[in-house]
């Protein structure tokens, strides 16, 4: 069937409708993918504040058709539409592999206490988790019991860290860590699914067996040779050898009396919508719904820092990628949820705004994730003082205003003071662990107070410190 687009006023999207342009830049819009299937009032309410109209897919959704109450019927559309009519809520499919959409709670979970002072515990609930983690690596390996309790109880921790403050805990694990590439693999994937979890309202004791899983989910390479494990191409019958570390983690694992739902995850994260995972080749709704979040953190995580690469590839690229294996390798709407959980410029990001300058993503708006807070690093007041400037650009004018006063002309003349976009990081010589202390350094701050067009403005700054440093560890 050829795409049928239909132009509606905003006034006229219902629920069920598959918005496929508005009549503006997608980037100008708290939705960080082009192409949107609306499945709340409050998606509706986001479209009305930033748009006149837009332009559905009937194909794909609803029809704004006086009288027409569902598209694709299951009986002629095949396997796609009958999964989008189950989605609609207006009938329920069939086929066991088809999938429900997510359930989204939102508002379930708010950002508790600040960023700044929820860095400490999450550096402590970080460090915990990470010496329970290698110590149980390090048991199993030895064909010895490990302490599944005190590693569940440091998984509670996290989980705790990212319901209070998200961000405190991306940061840490984003820049810190410098262990071992599965070390830190499985932790950033156990951080990018609970990160998800959150976004959705998911109790947390599923975040913890959710967490759980996924940080878990390599156990079985240890029983790999490590020539294997570092081979880049591998042959046919080395593949097959390769994917037994699914079966040999779950092996590990039930002898060691893990929860069976953890051990689900486990056993089923490289199972794929589409079949073509393993070991068992499930397809849709027979892969359980923690071991497919499992699946897509594994991924996102992978394409952000390649074993083969020097250095990750930019946020958006990586969401880029991820968003095209929708509906193939992942399931349609856990992709989308997914990529707006992380945003398209997750904390500790590299960015350029449009007046030049370059900075850092140090924290997140959960409501409008493409105007974060960022940390400034390219003023001229800034290099002769050495501090940095903060900006929130969710507040673009008093952003401008900062800006102009610490010397950056381009602030009041570029027409939108926003990221222009992320940074690969490496095209920069960044030294990730030292940006790291310094972060940790800089929670606690002065307040230096600049006048702007006769108001007063507190922002943040650091004497001889963070941008100092930051300036030597970047080629700008």
């Amino acid at each position: 069937m050829s795409i049928k687009q239909i132009k509606i006023s905003v006034e006229d999207i219902t629920m069920g409708m598959y918005v496929s342009c508005l009549d503006r830049p997608w980037s100008q819009t708290p939705f960080p993918i082009q192409g949107l299937l609306v499945k709340s009032p409050k998606e509706i309410s986001s479209l009305r504040n930033y748009c006149d109209y837009v332009y559905i897919d009937v194909t794909k959704g609803l029809s704004p058709i006086e009288g027409t109450t569902t598209f694709n019927p299951p009986n002629t559309a095949g396997r796609k539409g009958a999964r989008a009519f189950a989605s609609s809520g207006l009938g329920s499919a069939t086929d066991s592999t088809e999938v429900p959409p997510i359930e989204v709670k939102r508002g379930v979970y708010r950002q508790q206490v600040s960023l700044a002072s929820e860095v400490e515990h999450a550096e402590k609930a970080l460090l915990q988790l990470r010496g329970q983690f290698t110590l149980a690596v390090k048991q199993i390996a030895k064909g010895r019991d490990f302490d599944y309790q005190g590693l569940k109880d440091s998984v509670g921790d996290m989980v705790s860290s990212v319901v209070r403050c998200p961000d405190a805990f991306t940061w840490l694990l984003r820049l810190r860590l410098k262990d071992q590439h599965s070390h830190d693999h499985s932790m950033r994937s156990a951080l990018w699914a609970v990160q998800f979890s959150r976004f959705v309202g998911m109790p947390k004791e599923e975040m913890s067996v959710l967490c759980l899983g996924t940080l878990l989910k390599d156990i079985g390479k240890i029983k790999l040779p490590n020539g294997l494990l570092r081979k880049r191409k591998r042959t046919s019958e080395e593949v097959a050898e390769y994917k037994k570390f699914v079966e040999y983690g779950v092996e590990m694992l039930r002898s060691s009396n893990v929860e069976p739902r953890v051990v689900s995850v486990v056993r089923f994260h490289c199972e794929r919508h589409d079949g073509s995972g393993f070991p068992e080749g499930l397809r849709g709704g027979k892969i359980p719904l923690l071991a497919r979040i499992a699946g897509i953190a594994t991924t996102y995580d992978a394409i952000s820092n390649p074993r083969e690469a020097e250095e990750p590839v930019a946020p958006s690229r990586a969401v880029s990628l991820l968003y095209n294996l929708r509906d193939k390798k992942f399931q349609d709407d856990l992709v989308v949820q997914f990529i707006q959980s992380v945003g398209l410029y997750p904390t500790g990001t590299l960015v350029e705004l449009t007046t030049g300058d370059i900075g850092i993503v140090v924290e997140q708006h959960a409501e409008s994730r493409l105007t974060p807070k960022v940390a400034v690093l390219g003023q001229q007041k800034a290099q002769a003082s050495g501090t940095y400037i903060l900006v929130d650009l969710k507040d673009e004018g008093l952003s401008r205003k900062i800006l102009e006063k610490s010397g950056q002309s381009k602030a009041k003349s570029v027409s939108k003071l926003a990221i222009a976009r992320d940074l690969d990081l490496s095209g920069y010589d960044v030294d990730i662990a030292a940006v790291s202390g310094i972060f940790m350094q800089s929670t606690q701050v002065a307040m230096e107070t600049i006048v702007a067009d006769n108001t007063e403005i507190e922002t943040p700054a650091r004497q001889g410190g963070f941008y100092a440093t930051l300036r030597n560890r970047f080629r700008l």
